[in-house]
């Protein structure tokens, strides 16, 4: 059984395996803290992504991936088959495993029918991650609201995992703001990490999730029957973002929301994000990146363009 360990402990990654897999991953010495994903594919070495890329001195077959997939699945692979339609598990601990090979068509889509390649999404929480970006994102009125905001970072610089903890410190009411009811609108279960439904990741004691229903479902549901201050999305881009998300602002809500994109220019020249950006929605918008290093920085922006932060280090706390 898979579990994420709190109160100063850790994820051991052997715990991703069944046993008679484990012997590998048990003196490794990896420190599952700096691990973000495992990738497995048949017949090559696996790799780890952390601080750096490590290729590990073992090899899993096709076998080996069954195993591992049946495992995940609790043995019980039919009841997983909606999961395996979109191509991915969510297991306990929020953790994300990505499944792929050759699909055969289904009603309702593509199963996967033979797993060659998986990779495992480690999620972690870094509480107190966002308190360098949180005086940024309230209002001057001293009531501590918060702002619209959209972050924007490419892929694998921790933008969920930010929000994540912004919405822990808003519903908190930490860092200035006053406690709010967030909802979250979790379609793919990594905002959260929920498992059947329950937030595994601490998003904050007046927090509300949505998980698998799509963003105008989720906010539907949210706006009337828990009268959120706040509304949570992570990763925006369909073309059905958009009417959402005011659908959030004309109810009262503020919007914290996530996009793909190297830079706000970048963002600017999306097609699919025009018509959202062309509303003036956002009073912020924060960009992440990264240097040689592996550091991540953060700038700030206000909603007409105007710098409030230039590029500053955005630290993880200690664990």
């Amino acid at each position: 059984m898979l579990r994420i360990h709190r109160g100063g402990g850790h994820l051991e990654l052997a715990e991703f395996f069944p046993q008679r897999l484990r012997g590998n991953w048990t003196t490794l010495g990896l420190d599952s803290r700096a691990v973000r994903e495992i990738r497995i594919r048949a017949g090559k070495k696996v790799r780890v992504a952390a601080r750096q890329e490590v290729v590990l001195p073992f090899v899993y077959g096709e076998r080996e991936l069954e195993d591992i997939f049946r495992y995940l699945c609790h043995e019980s692979v039919y009841a997983y088959d909606e999961e395996r339609r979109q191509g991915y598990l969510m297991v306990e601990g929020g953790h994300r495993v990505g499944i792929t090979g050759e699909v055969t068509r289904v009603e309702g889509g593509y199963l996967v029918k033979y797993i060659r390649y998986i990779n495992i999404r480690i999620a972690h929480e870094y509480k107190g991650l966002a308190r360098a970006v949180a005086p940024y994102l309230r209002g001057t009125s001293g009531r501590g609201q918060p702002l619209n905001t959209l972050i924007i970072s490419p892929p694998g610089l921790g933008k969920t995992t930010l929000l994540r903890d912004l919405i822990r410190i808003v519903s908190n009411g930490e860092c200035g703001f006053s406690g709010c009811n967030v909802g979250v609108i979790d379609e793919r279960g990594e905002l959260a990490g929920a498992y059947r439904g329950c937030a595994m990741l601490d998003c904050g004691e007046r927090t509300d999730v949505v998980t698998g229903g799509d963003k105008e479902y989720g906010i539907a549901v949210l706006v009337r029957t828990f009268s959120p201050q706040v509304i949570a999305i992570d990763e925006i881009g369909r073309d059905s973002d958009a009417a959402a998300i005011v659908h959030a602002g004309i109810s009262g809500c503020a919007v914290f929301a996530t996009a793909h994109g190297s830079s706000l220019e970048d963002v600017q020249k999306n097609r699919k994000l025009e018509e959202l950006l062309g509303l003036h929605i956002f009073d912020r918008f924060l960009t992440l990146s990264s240097d040689e290093k592996h550091l991540r920085y953060f700038e700030i922006w206000n909603g007409e363009g105007e710098q409030l932060c230039g590029r500053s280090l955005l630290q993880e706390p200690v664990s």
